[in-house]
Formats: structure tokens, C-alpha cells, sequence
């Protein structure tokens, strides 16, 4: 059985509890320059995650919260994680 290190276990827990507050700033009306200073911390203890043999939480974190933080300014958000397939295209005959 693999056991992850304190050090590591305890930076996974900063990472969480910067989501939270990250997701909770959302809702509670905090400013965009104090929500990407999360995301900076966030950013900070993911990096310093790695460099003590952790892996990263998950990749497409950071693609959810840019969304969540662009959406609530009223930006569009185009989602290209899953481009549709050219099964669903169907193509008109040549000339």
C-alpha cells in the first residue's frame, strides 16, 4: 500500500481548501482581483506539490475555475475539451 507524505497530504489540503474559498468568493460577491489571487495560491501550492513528488490534483481544475471566474464577468465560454466527432458531420457530395 502507497501512502502519500504529510507534507504532500497537507499541501493537497491547501489546494482544497483554496477551491472552496474560491468557489465561495463567487457566491458571496468577492472582488476578481481578490478570486485570481486565489487562483495564484492555488497555482503556488500545486507547483509546490510537484517539486515534493506529488502529482497535481486534477488538470482540468484550472479550466473549470478560469470558466466559473469568466462566466461571472458575462464572458462566453467555448468549451473544446471534447470536439465533437465527424461520425455526426455528414457531408454533402461532391460536384
Amino acid at each position: 500500500m502507497i501512502t502519500e507524505s504529510s507534507i504532500v497530504h497537507e499541501i493537497r489540503a491547501g489546494i482544497m481548501a483554496d477551491t472552496k474559498a474560491f468557489l465561495m468568493g463567487l457566491e458571496s460577491g468577492a472582488t476578481d482581483e481578490q478570486l485570481r489571487a486565489v487562483l495564484q495560491r492555488i497555482r503556488e501550492k500545486e507547483l509546490h506539490l510537484l517539486k515534493v513528488g506529488g502529482t497535481m490534483i486534477d488538470p482540468k481544475i484550472w479550466t473549470i475555475l478560469h470558466n466559473r471566474l469568466a462566466q461571472r464577468d458575462g464572458r462566453e465560454i467555448i468549451d473544446n475539451t471534447n470536439p465533437p466527432t465527424l461520425s455526426g458531420i455528414q457531408r454533402s457530395p461532391d460536384p
